[in-house]
């Protein structure tokens, strides 16, 4: 209880010193948060505080279920789905960048190809996929990053959207804001994924190993040989000395 208790008061201490910070930005340095900087595309929020904690969250997460996938065999599909589309969001968070800086239109062939990699390798693994799954949930941990993600799809999307804002504004309808209140709201969502991946990192940790899982088979195969080679030998007549 202990432990919990220290847990959510870090993820708790995690969350508002986060948004503290970020409301203390236009105090210390004004329009530091940087949400309609003119770039070479029109203006933008690439460069935003807020937008690089956002990718900072994504890239840990990732992270964090590479780090499962590596340590264990059973459910490894299911945490490189996880990080695959972390990997993804991230890829599209990136977009202005890559397309900026990079090559025109790069982020839509590296999230093209993310996509068919992850794709084909859980469907060649879709059985150790849903076992794995079955094994995790439920679980608090992944209860938190589904949270998450409903969040940042299909709620924010909509109530960010510019025809809201252009109605509840009317006249005094200002880009920044609709923006501001956009990456603000993504960001909390990203925080609350990122809570999620900590807490079933934690939660994995203390389950028994699953790395060694798959081995068994290989040694009752060669079990299985050596005991037919032995058969096989006892049935050679032995030579009589001349």
């Amino acid at each position: 209880m202990k432990k919990a208790f220290l847990r959510y008061l870090a993820y708790v201490a995690l969350v508002a010193l986060t948004a503290y910070g970020i409301t203390r930005v236009p105090y210390i340095v004004p329009g530091g948060l940087w949400l309609d900087v003119a770039g070479q595309s029109g203006a933008t929020s690439e460069f935003s505080p807020i937008e690089q904690l956002q990718h900072a969250c994504l890239l840990a997460c990732a992270l964090i279920f590479c780090w499962i996938a590596s340590r264990d065999r059973l459910r490894r599909p299911m945490a490189m789905g996880w990080a695959s589309l972390f990997t993804l969001f991230l890829i599209r968070e990136l977009d202005y960048v890559f397309d900026t800086y990079v090559v025109d239109n790069l982020w839509q062939v590296l999230f093209a190809v993310v996509l068919a990699f992850a794709a084909v390798y859980l469907f060649r693994n879709r059985n150790r996929f849903f076992t794995g799954w079955r094994r995790s949930w439920p679980s608090a941990g992944l209860g938190m990053v589904l949270g998450g993600l409903l969040l940042l799809v299909p709620f924010t999307q909509i109530v960010v959207s510019n025809q809201l804002w252009s109605a509840v504004m009317d006249e005094h309808y200002v880009r920044p804001a609709k923006i501001a209140a956009e990456e603000l709201m993504e960001l909390g969502a990203y925080l609350i994924i990122l809570i999620g991946s900590v807490e079933f990192l934690y939660s994995w940790s203390r389950l028994p190993q699953t790395k060694l899982i798959g081995a068994l088979p290989k040694k009752r195969t060669y079990r299985r040989k050596s005991k037919r080679k032995k058969v096989a030998r006892k049935k050679v007549p032995s030579k009589r000395a001349g």
